[in-house]
């Protein structure tokens, strides 16, 4: 059985809404920023690493053509 009789009461939170409810926003806005970043950090890896592996293709295969490397 629940402890609150109505939505109105539960929303109320016996009084302490005002210290309840914005604590639960700014865990969710924590929580969604640290999503967003990770995926972010992620994004910018994965670029870092496709250049990466493009500079040793290049240079492997000018060594392999005989050239000068710069």
């Amino acid at each position: 059985m629940s402890s609150f009789h109505s939505f109105h009461a539960f929303l109320s939170m016996g009084g302490y809404a005002p210290f309840v409810w914005p604590s639960y926003a700014v865990t969710f806005a924590i929580i969604g920023l640290n999503v967003y970043w990770a995926k972010r950090l992620l994004a910018r890896s994965h670029q870092a690493a496709r250049r990466r592996i493009a500079v040793q293709e290049e240079s492997r295969l000018t060594a392999a053509a005989g050239e000068p490397s710069v």
